[in-house]
């Protein structure tokens, strides 16, 4: 995903955030599967995997089918207006919806609140916030029942203050935190929610913008407002979707086609080199698609340069520093297209990633025998983010799989076959261990239930993250284009894109 730290160094970064508990038996795709096991979650408060997606149902309440949204950014003032419009099922079980909207929890953003056609004159009254156990995300739950066997329609509108600073609107998520896009629009933050989205973009203003951004992105005839649409086409995490507006006259871009995959990549006028990116994937695009299989997001790929901080991949798209992007780009595979069944699993889309580009040469080892630890069991499924050994420890149980395997070659033809089979359908990290298992004959299920779901490991200590390596993508123009804009001192950090 998509804080990743500096290949060279020798950091650590322990592991987990996303496993799944599925140590009983597979949920997600095969419910009549069945796992041995010793693991009683109960003890630390998670339910036993048998009973996450109860869980999972419980909290989240709702299924999205579609979100449409349209943002209005006003460069001067520092704000968006928005409105939202989500379509939603009932989960099985549940009656009173819920959605995130981060802005929401925190104050009075909502000027219109509309379910099914009744509008709230008051609308807060339409909705209590909540604090969810398990997790340090709140969320709006609605005062009305619905009817279970419809599909609802939610339209909110809102406005959003930016803060002052440098001129630009764009997504900023950090999956690390576990914060995503319901910072910008009423959704589910959770991976294994999938949901077409279409995401119109104005800017109020005669400033010529750039827009950069996830799945079909066109460019409409608005007399105005300048306007972009993005569109997924199918269904895709909220989390994953990405978008850059910034003024045109600031930036270079350059436009064209790598291995028949089209690439836009633009950068700061003095900031980051476009030709040297270009040239690395020229070499690793076409690694990817010969090693695990066709560049998974049929408009191609969109690249925001950076010249400092870290990356963070989207789908279809990345926001990066040049040391970062053959990492997020590899992303587009394992995150942003085999999507994690919840945040707690995602530690495999770091650990494979991390294993495949090679971040830690000196690291890239089997995992210890005897390892134990809780990267899995010690998060709750609900909760957000994942556990940082990914980068480190899972990098090696990835490495170990590989030996199983007979070496690398080996193990990319699984990857492969894993992609190739599931993409767009979450799995968990036990799920992970099954496909390994039907795919080699290799039963490490038990190996999984120690390496991640080990309650006796609770008390392990790591080396410290070095936080500097862990930084998100820093968005910070040079100097001389934070002068034209009256920001002669900038403040390091001011603009990072994924806090």
């Amino acid at each position: 995903m998509a804080i990743y730290y500096r290949r060279q160094m020798k950091r650590i970064s322990a592991w987990s955030g996303a496993m799944i508990v599925l140590g009983i038996f597979l949920i997600s795709c095969s419910p009549t599967r069945e796992f041995p096991t010793h693991i009683d979650e109960q003890e630390n408060n998670y339910p036993a995997y048998a009973d996450e997606q109860k869980l999972l149902d419980e909290t989240f309440r709702i299924d999205i089918s579609d979100i449409d949204v349209v943002l209005t950014y006003h460069p001067q003032d520092a704000a968006v207006d928005g409105r939202a419009r989500v379509r939603f099922r009932m989960r099985p079980g549940q009656l009173r919806p819920r959605i995130h909207f981060a802005p929401a929890c925190r104050g009075n953003v909502i000027s219109g609140w509309q379910l099914d056609g009744k509008s709230w004159i008051v609308p807060s009254a339409a909705y209590r916030v909540i604090d969810i156990a398990g997790t340090t995300q709140k969320a709006l739950e609605f005062v009305d029942e619905v009817d279970a066997r419809m599909e609802h329609e939610l339209i909110v509108t809102y406005r959003l203050a930016l803060g002052g600073g440098y001129p630009r609107f764009t997504t900023k998520v950090h999956d690390l935190k576990g914060s995503g896009n319901e910072e910008l629009f009423p959704t589910l933050n959770t991976p294994h929610e999938l949901a077409h989205h279409r995401i119109t973009l104005r800017v109020a203003g005669a400033d010529p913008y750039l827009c950069l951004g996830s799945g079909q992105v066109e460019r409409t005839v608005n007399s105005s407002f300048q306007e972009w649409i993005l569109d997924s086409e199918r269904d895709v995490a909220s989390y994953t979707m990405m978008f850059v507006l910034l003024p045109e006259a600031d930036t270079l871009l350059r436009e064209g086609e790598i291995s028949a995959i089209p690439v836009r990549i633009a950068a700061f006028n003095g900031g980051a080199a476009i030709d040297g990116a270009w040239t690395e994937l020229e070499a690793w695009l076409p690694q990817l698609v010969a090693d695990i299989g066709p560049f998974p997001m049929p408009r191609g790929l969109q690249v925001f340069l950076t010249s400092g901080g870290g990356g963070m991949e989207y789908f279809g798209g990345t926001i990066s520093s040049p040391w970062a992007l053959s990492h997020e780009v590899f992303h587009m595979y394992f995150a942003c297209s085999t999507v994690a069944r919840t945040y707690r699993d995602s530690w495999l889309d770091e650990a494979i990633t991390s294993w495949y580009d090679r971040s830690y040469p000196d690291y890239l080892i089997p995992i210890e025998p005897g390892y134990r630890s809780n990267m899995v069991s010690g998060r709750s499924p609900v909760a957000v983010g994942f556990d940082s050994r990914a980068y480190y420890q899972g990098t090696q149980i990835i490495e170990t799989m590989a030996q199983h395997l007979g070496g690398r070659t080996a193990m990319v033809a699984f990857l492969s076959d894993v992609y190739r089979r599931h993409a767009f359908s979450p799995f968990s990290s036990m799920d992970l261990a099954e496909y390994f298992r039907q795919y080699s004959g290799i039963d490490l299920r038990q190996d999984f239930q120690d390496w991640l779901f080990n309650k006796a490991a609770a008390l392990e200590t790591t080396i410290p993250i070095n936080n500097q390596f862990a930084s998100p993508p820093d968005l910070t123009p040079p100097d001389e284009i934070l002068r034209k804009y009256g920001l002669e001192q900038p403040r390091q950090g001011i603009d990072r894109g994924g806090e």
